[in-house]
């Protein structure tokens, strides 16, 4: 049986091993021989060599097979195309585990590749507790713990990946999430993305110096959203007897109490009794159906564990059946005493032959009184539903499932990094929603509880617009969460003294600002009015997106009317009949309490002439005083400089992340380019470099969309991501740092996996280089291309009013093809075209590096001897002073390729804020053989070499001095 996505295939078998599941063959004999024979085509290259076996694994071991080897669609070989990310290694340090999830149930995946794990450390504001790899489901909030008094944060399950190996005999010993890294090797855990499962294999060595071979698949199934599975197959290089143990692990449980008992709460540091009766977890009554696992099996037993959360008091449960394959000759699998109320296990004991292979399914059935009246018969029901088809049926359907989500897709085409990174962000966004849900998703989706996994702007403003783009029905979710929650915000808005809507900074399950907003030192609860404008954007941007005039009238416009009545009371009248917001604070949170933030005030004025025009779309009357308020805001903005004043009295000082640059994208607020290439780089270079992690995105859209002569938007897109990956499954770090905004008092260990950067990423692509724009009647694009991407960049898949469309940027021309639906009207520089089935249109690719210019190095290629996290050596040639490149230390040397030998005359370092104490400039034609550059004359070069030298002392503070960097490196071209 060839590997396939329906059987992909195992580790390298040590002797000959037992098919994959699904392989059914007649008992006896000739099952046997197929099995010997089925063997080799089962190798693969899942096994990479680690480090020796401890000194105890006596056994010899034959080398694995090598690495690389395709197995069908889900596990092509390689991590070269982005659609895997592996490790081989295990890091006790790194905390940035794989994770699964299916847009409803998430769970992170411990190196081990089963089980409960606390990695270690403390998650960020506002929790700040103890890590852990969670299981999630979306929109299960509770009452969080005292020291956030009470307010909401998303509640964590139990564990529910554990499959627990154990050796027999006089000394026994347990694979689990606790074995130490010294007892495996042999180890590789790869993530598919095309695929959206973990795989796990390795060969463990008991203390006895028993050896056996374990390969573990986690998915939560796409297809079936209160379902997951984990597969182990193991191949023991011993006979005796086996046990594996199936737990559902208490441990990973918080802000939850056993259902039905006076139990308390799972603790907020985990691993602790919650007090639970025995009786709470129970064996699932009623008939079971037979195992109809291809080649046979058990039928199974199934049990469960019910829970209600605190405070909000919403009944659930998990339910696992635990099903055998062919070769466990063993009995019905049977209960195991348990630890506490939150967690229940079961066992099965069976003889094993040294060399044969076995395989044992869980099979995770998770429903919560949110979803069902009976939550606890309805998970009993998936899992067993699930076990049914058992895991060849069911990973076929999920698979597919994922693949139909993969239609939608980007390929930067040359670029392994940028593939990998991109193909990451958006795994990240489709683990995390769900068509047909009315839930939101927070900064870390369902990866963690980070930000107390509740919904901020960043869910519309962040991760909305490039899921729009591509999956309209998964970014519905985000909007029908704010029309699911208008009841709390119309209760806030009145209870503040406002009219309409006013939703709260964070929200759980009900948008109630006082039980469930966490930042009211200072009061951005009250303060960051400008949600209200996000929301309102998010929502008109989905009326563009679908045309569905029915959503619009029902949910739509009862948001958009809300928020519209809100600023109408919100905005004071000034003595010159102006309008003023008093009393707010921007995105930026190291200003608070200011007037007339800028982004503020526009999204107000944005919101109010949305909703009018949404009322005409309706046949409604609304108020005139919605436009009179938007053309009289005030909107600061200092004619001296041509840049839009952050807010009223703004005097230059440090922003925390993007703000007033958010008038160019998203809201397209009305400027020239001059006071666009102007304010970006004015907040640009007054951002905080610690800052969150999603500003350089917007950066390098609005570079983009300005087109000034040289490459900063490459620049910017490189900053939006290469600072804050992290670990081998490229997740990402809210900050390069330590700390999410060094000035912020609240801020604490960056949040990950931080979607909302991931989505800021994304949308440097689907909204940056397309110059991708909504409009009522027509998309419009203005596409460009840095020279560094010049091999091209192609989305598929994008959606737009009934319609899918392909973009492929070219170096030179982008070609626009309708794949599906009615002929598109797209607005472009060069006028307006129609695109049909068969009739693509064809635009020019902007390339803003190529107008014409003296400087011979702007746009070539830069290397340098070492670079602060985003402060990379192309920024010293990319055209723009406001960026640039430092060295990651006093000394440093940056070194550029002009492409060609060129005869040039002056050339000079423009220095950033710190100047080297000394520097030297050379030449060179080859790279090698280096000399002064002649300024007398006309030097022929190639390469240009600067090397500079800072101070290497400490300031007052005890931390180094600043290194002296270089903004932009001009080499004069002479003839």
């Amino acid at each position: 049986m060839e590997p396939s996505a329906q059987h992909p295939a195992g580790p390298p078998p040590r002797q000959p091993a037992e098919p994959a599941a699904g392989a059914g063959r007649p008992a006896g004999p000739v099952a046997r021989r197929s099995r010997r024979l089925a063997a080799p085509l089962l190798a693969t290259a899942l096994v990479a060599v680690l480090a020796p076996v401890s000194a105890s694994a006596a056994v010899p071991r034959p080398a694995p097979q090598p690495a690389g080897r395709a197995q069908g669609p889900c596990l092509p070989g390689d991590d070269s195309d982005g659609w895997t990310a592996t490790s081989t290694k295990i890091d006790p340090k790194d905390s940035h585990h794989a994770f699964v999830g299916n847009g409803y149930l998430g769970q992170r995946v411990p190196p081990n590749g089963t089980g409960y794990a606390a990695p270690g450390g403390t998650t960020g504001w506002p929790l700040k507790t103890p890590e852990y790899d969670g299981s999630f489901v979306s929109g299960l909030y509770a009452k969080g713990p005292k020291d956030v008094k009470g307010r909401q944060a998303i509640a964590a399950l139990p564990t529910w990946s554990t499959l627990d190996v154990a050796t027999g005999g006089p000394h026994p010993d347990t694979y689990s999430s606790a074995t130490a890294p010294g007892r495996i090797s042999h180890y590789r855990q790869t993530l598919s993305l095309r695929c959206g499962f973990v795989r796990t294999s390795l060969t463990w060595t008991a203390a006895d110096g028993r050896a056996t071979d374990l390969v573990y698949d986690v998915l939560a199934a796409r297809d079936d959203a209160h379902t997951g599975a984990v597969r182990l197959r193991m191949t023991p290089h011993w006979s005796g007897s086996a046990t594996v143990t199936d737990r559902l692990d208490g441990r990973g449980a918080r802000r939850m109490a056993p259902s039905g008992s006076g139990g308390g709460s799972a603790s907020a540091a985990g691993g602790t009794d919650s007090g639970g009766k025995e009786a709470q977890g129970r064996e699932a009554q009623g008939k079971e159906a037979r195992g109809k696992e291809s080649g046979g099996g058990e039928s199974g037993r199934t049990m469960d564990v019910g829970f209600r959360t605190d405070g909000t008091k919403t009944e659930g449960a998990l339910a696992s059946t635990l099903r055998t394959g062919p070769g466990v000759r063993a009995g019905r699998p049977g209960p195991a005493p348990r630890a506490d109320g939150l967690s229940n296990r079961q066992r099965v004991s069976f003889p094993v032959r040294s060399g044969r292979s076995y395989e044992l399914t869980k099979y995770v059935g998770v429903d919560t009184a949110l979803t069902s009246r009976s939550p606890r018969a309805a998970a009993d029901a998936a899992s067993r539903r699930a076990a049914d088809r058992g895991w060849d049926a069911l990973f076929a359907r999920h698979a597919a499932a994922w693949q139909r989500l993969w239609r939608s897709d980007i390929e930067v085409k040359g670029r392994r990094d940028l593939q990998s990174w991109v193909r990451s962000a958006q795994y990240g966004l489709l683990s995390s929603t769900r068509a047909g849900s009315d839930n939101s998703i927070g900064p870390t989706g369902l990866t963690s509880d980070n930000y107390a996994g509740e919904v901020f702007w960043d869910a519309e403003t962040w991760m909305y617009p490039g899921l729009l783009a591509a999956h309209p029905d998964l970014a519905r979710s985000i909007v029908d969460y704010r029309y699911k929650t208008r009841d709390g915000a119309r209760a806030n808005a009145r209870k503040l003294g406002y009219k309409g809507l006013f939703y709260p900074w964070t929200s759980g399950s009900k948008g109630d600002l006082w039980n469930e907003c966490h930042s009211w030192d200072p009061p951005h609860c009250k303060t960051q009015n400008h949600l209200m404008g996000d929301i309102s954007l998010a929502t008109w941007q989905y009326y563009l997106a679908t045309k569905d005039t029915a959503w619009l009238k029902s949910r739509g416009w009862p948001v958009l009317k809300g928020i519209a009545e809100f600023w109408a009371s919100r905005a004071t009248r000034n003595a010159d009949g102006s309008y003023s917001v008093k009393n707010v604070a921007g995105p930026d949170e190291y200003s608070n309490g200011v007037d007339d933030g800028v982004f503020t005030n526009a999204g107000a004025a944005t919101a109010l002439r949305h909703a009018t025009r949404v009322a005409a779309i309706l046949g409604q009357q609304a108020p005139a005083s919605w436009n009179t308020i938007a053309d009289k805001l005030r909107i600061p903005y200092d004619s001296k400089k041509k840049i839009f004043e952050q807010y009223a009295g703004y005097r230059g000082t440090t922003i925390k992340q993007a703000d007033t640059v958010l008038l160019m994208y998203p809201l397209e607020w009305p400027m020239s380019q001059t006071q666009a290439a102007r304010t970006l780089d004015f907040y640009a270079g007054h951002t905080d470099p610690d800052g969150p992690a999603m500003t350089d995105s917007v950066h390098a859209i609005d570079a983009a969309g300005i087109g000034e002569p040289g490459c900063s938007t490459y620049t910017y897109l490189m900053r939006s991501i290469q600072p804050f990956v992290r670990g081998p499954f490229d997740q990402f770090s809210e900050a390069r740092g330590d700390k999410a905004g060094a000035s912020d008092p609240h801020a604490g260990k960056p949040a990950q996996d931080f979607l909302t950067g991931k989505g800021g990423f994304l949308q440097t692509f689907t909204h940056g280089l397309t110059g991708l724009r909504l409009r009522e009647n027509a998309v419009r694009l203005d596409p460009m291309l840095p020279p560094q991407l010049s091999r091209g960049v192609t989305l598929r898949g994008l959606h737009w009013q009934g319609r899918t469309y392909d973009i492929a940027i070219g170096a030179h021309q982008t070609t626009v093809r309708l794949t599906a639906g009615a002929p598109m009207r797209i607005e472009t520089p060069e006028g307006d075209k129609i695109v049909s089935r068969g009739v693509p249109a064809v635009l020019k690719t902007r390339r803003p590096d190529l107008a014409a210019t003296s400087n011979a190095a702007r746009c070539t290629s830069a290397k340098a001897t070492s670079e602060e996290p985003g402060l990379y050596a192309g920024a010293a040639v990319d055209g723009n002073n406001t960026t640039a490149w430092v060295p990651n230390a006093a000394d440093g040397t940056l070194t550029v390729d002009l492409g060609r030998t060129t005869r040039v005359g002056q050339i000079t370092p423009h220095w950033n804020a710190t100047a080297p104490k000394s520097s030297n400039v050379q030449v060179s034609r080859d790279g090698k053989h280096w000399s002064g550059t002649g300024y007398a004359g006309k030097t022929p070069a190639r390469y240009v070499r600067v090397v500079v030298h800072g101070d290497r002392g400490k300031g007052k503070d005890g931390k180094p001095k600043p290194h002296p960097g270089i903004s932009e490196l001009t080499v004069e071209r002479v003839k």
